[in-house]
Order: structure tokens, then C-alpha cells, then sequence
């Protein structure tokens, strides 16, 4: 018998391929019977909100950070809390855009420690409910030429800031128990595919 609920995190740099790969896994996921719960990206909704730490009217990064966790922890409770009414034997998968430690990418060691802190959260302990992190390696860091920003107008790194962003996100998640990850490919499909095998061996689909 396979893995019935799951709570599984795609990150990564920008330009990465994961709001494409995410549509695409949570459709093959659905065809075999699964219930899937999407958690969009929180800092992508804040800044098309309007708060943004960047250009006009912006609050700092620590200020950004703190609202992107607090929106990110209340949403992951709400989606908990909407799994545990469901029927027992319902096969559920939470699809997370993005997960707590990714703050850790943007602020740095010491400032993240702050911001835990100031939330009154334990840092050894965040990031544990999550049963897989997939990070997708951005093009930007292995294949020449092929960067944008076009999918996401919330993006606004330049290639270089890409690769340094992917690497601080790869080591913000890199203590974690079942970390994944999946490099650039020429062909975005390959990558997808190469994400929904692992999302297939943990959940235990043939």
C-alpha cells in the first residue's frame, strides 16, 4: 500500500520551471486518484498585492520575509486543517510552491535566525513537516542562454542573482531529511517527468 497524505515542496531559483512542473503534477497525480491541495507561492502573491521589497513604497526584506512566513504558516494550518475533515481513506498530496526555509535564501543565516525568533518558532523543528523537498535547479545555472523572467512577473533577479539565489535556496534546505534534486534539462518536459518519478516512487505509485 502506497502513501496515503503528503505535504510536498517544490523550490528552487528563478526560472526554475515549477509553476509549469506543478500544473502538470498535480493533473497526472489527479488521473490516479489523488486529492490535491496547490499552496501558490506566498511571496508571488504579496508582491502582486502590492507589498513588495523592492521599487516604490517597499518594506525591507526582513519586513517582507516576516509577512511571507506568517502567510505561509497560516495557509499550511489552514490546508491541515481542511485534510484532517476529509474521509480517512481520501489519498491526499499538499503541493507546496515554496516552503518556510526559503526565507533563509533571501535574508541569510543570521537574519532568518531573527525572524524566527521574533515569530517565537524553534529553527531546528521548521521545515520537518514537510515529507519531500524538490529542488529544481534553475536554467540559468546550467544551461546558457535560456534564463527569463517572463513567466512570472513577480521575478525581477538577473541570471547572476539567479545562480546565487538557487544556491542559497539549495543550502536553506539542505539539512533536510528528503531533499531532491532535479537539474535543468534542454526540454522542460524531461524535467517534469523526472519530478513526477519521484513524487511517484515516495508515494508509492506503479
Amino acid at each position: 500500500m502506497g502513501v496515503l497524505k503528503a505535504n510536498i515542496v517544490l523550490t528552487g531559483g528563478p526560472c526554475a520551471g515549477k509553476t509549469t512542473t506543478i500544473a502538470k503534477v498535480k493533473e497526472d497525480l489527479e488521473n490516479r486518484g489523488f486529492h490535491v491541495l496547490l499552496l501558490n507561492e506566498c511571496a508571488t502573491e504579496l508582491i502582486n498585492g502590492g507589498i513588495r521589497p523592492f521599487g516604490e513604497n517597499a518594506v525591507s526584506v526582513f519586513d517582507f520575509q516576516n509577512e511571507v512566513m506568517n502567510l505561509q504558516l497560516y495557509k499550511e494550518k489552514r490546508y491541515h486543517d481542511i485534510i484532517s475533515k476529509l474521509p480517512e481513506e481520501t489519498k491526499c498530496v499538499i503541493l507546496a510552491d515554496r516552503g518556510i526555509m526559503d526565507s533563509k535564501a533571501y535574508l541569510g543565516s543570521e537574519l532568518f535566525t531573527e525572524l524566527v525568533k521574533y515569530n517565537n518558532l524553534d529553527e531546528s523543528t521548521l521545515g520537518n513537516e514537510y515529507d519531500m523537498i524538490i529542488h529544481m535547479v534553475t536554467v540559468a545555472t546550467e544551461i546558457e542562454n535560456k534564463y527569463n523572467t517572463s513567466t512570472n512577473s513577480a521575478r525581477f533577479e538577473d541570471a547572476e542573482e539567479a545562480i546565487d539565489l538557487d544556491k542559497r535556496t539549495s543550502d536553506a534546505w539542505k539539512n533536510h531529511k528528503n531533499l531532491k534534486v532535479i537539474h535543468a534539462t534542454d526540454v522542460i518536459d524531461e524535467k517534469i517527468e523526472n519530478v513526477i518519478k519521484i513524487i511517484h516512487d515516495y508515494l508509492g505509485i506503479n
